[in-house]
């Protein structure tokens, strides 16, 4: 019984936390999920029962409770954007999907390949985790509300929410493309056509319709069903079973359940006869359910760093993991970016630089390795993997604050230069 109280202290004590934590992450400019990773180095430390990874955790139970995170992060992630971002806002997200994922996945792909000695079924697969920007870790540098675009035109953070709302449900694909490969035994016996139309196309298309026709519908049905019955379903907690209906059921459907969700939350978002209030409701909701699942996975996270995850690999997957976070991410961003004429070189470095790695790229590796067991260098994965969220976590912990907190000031006095010359 002694265990099981201090299981329910120390969850309490994390939990409570959050409660002042965004505002003591903004006071000290440190991202909130640096201080919850050392949250959980502590409550490891001080040798708390929980049920600490040891060191690796199950992959089923991984695989369910990281993908529960990352769909309630994009709804939540769909439910930011605002109507006022048009066409022309969203070439920024567009060109990071279509030129900088690829280019992050070719050169992850050729250093495991050649720098780590890894199989090419399992830098297939190291290339394919680490493609999405996380929309879990990555919230400190997102949109905050649905109501932020009223006062703070932020391009940074509109094209980081966005990103992470499509690039995390493009991913799949190529997590399919290894496990595929590694099921074939090699490129050789790799039926590519299968893996094209059916994996890369078609169910890309049947999770965007159907998180399209959800949100669109739901939005419909609130009014419809006020109308006629003059009973007001206005409830936060909707945002939640609507994000477990869409996936469920795109995943029925033949389509990806995450690019579902984001499409789904987006597509109520810009139904705007459902209210502002309302709007903002689901998105506190969402975004509270978010936080404390956020909480238990960093700091078992955390435990799992200590109890030995990082000693799975050598050296190597320190350097790779400093060459991807500093150098491949920022260069790959602004080569997509560099055309760009409504963003200065500042905007399209911050922009380039936030690539935040996380939970969906944990999410995908256990996926894999729940399709298909042959998979070499499953320790090592998992490792290279862990050092990769770490640097992320600390580099971009300390600096994501800074560089946000820049841009917002640089506004607000542009704001307030307009405001002056227009009296």
């Amino acid at each position: 019984m002694k265990e099981h109280y201090l299981i329910l202290a120390g969850l309490g004590f994390a939990t409570l936390i959050m409660a002042w934590l965004p505002s003591v992450s903004k006071k000290i400019k440190v991202s909130s999920p640096l201080i919850l990773i050392l949250i959980g180095f502590l409550l490891f430390a001080a040798d708390i029962p929980l049920p600490w990874p040891d060191p690796l955790w199950a992959d089923k139970g991984l695989m369910y409770f990281s993908e529960t995170i990352v769909i309630i992060s994009l709804m939540g992630a769909g439910l930011k954007i605002g109507t006022r971002y048009n066409w022309k806002s969203w070439k920024r997200p567009l060109l990071l999907v279509f030129i900088t994922m690829p280019i992050c996945m070719v050169c992850a792909y050729f250093l495991g390949n050649y720098f780590l000695l890894l199989s090419i079924p399992s830098s297939l697969l190291l290339a394919a985790v680490l493609a999405p920007t996380d929309p879990v870790l990555a919230a400190d540098v997102q949109l905050d509300d649905p109501d932020r675009e009223k006062e703070y035109k932020g391009k940074i953070r509109f094209a980081l929410t966005s990103e992470a709302g499509l690039n995390d449900g493009m991913a799949f694909p190529f997590s399919y493309l290894a496990v595929m490969v590694g099921q074939a035994g090699g490129w050789a016996a790799f039926n590519f056509q299968e893996w094209f139309w059916d994996k890369l196309l078609l169910k890309i298309v049947i999770g965007i319709i159907v998180g399209l026709v959800i949100g669109r519908g739901i939005g419909l049905l609130l009014i419809a069903f006020h109308r006629l019955t003059g009973i007001k379903t206005f409830d936060g907690f909707l945002a939640l079973s609507l994000t477990f209906m869409t996936y469920g059921l795109s995943e029925l459907l033949h389509g990806y359940g995450f690019l579902a969700v984001f499409f789904a939350g987006l597509s109520l978002r810009y139904y705007e006869k459902v209210s502002g209030d309302y709007k903002q409701k689901m998105h506190d909701f969402i975004h509270e359910i978010e936080r404390l699942l956020l909480v238990v996975w960093i700091i078992l996270f955390g435990g799992s760093l200590l109890n030995g995850m990082l000693s799975l690999t050598d050296w190597k997957a320190i350097v790779f993991a400093l060459i991807f976070v500093l150098f491949v991410r920022p260069l790959a961003g602004m080569i997509a970016l560099i055309g760009g004429k409504r963003e200065s070189f500042k905007e399209k470095l911050a922009i380039s630089f936030l690539g935040i790695r996380g939970i969906g790229s944990v999410f995908y590796l256990s996926w894999a390795f729940m399709q298909f067991d042959g998979f070499e260098y499953k320790n090592e994965l998992y490792a290279i993997t862990a050092y990769i969220i770490l640097i992320s976590i600390i580099i971009h912990g300390f600096s994501a604050p800074a560089i946000i907190g820049y841009f917002k000031r640089k506004t607000e006095k542009e704001r307030e230069r307009e405001q002056k010359e227009e009296a």
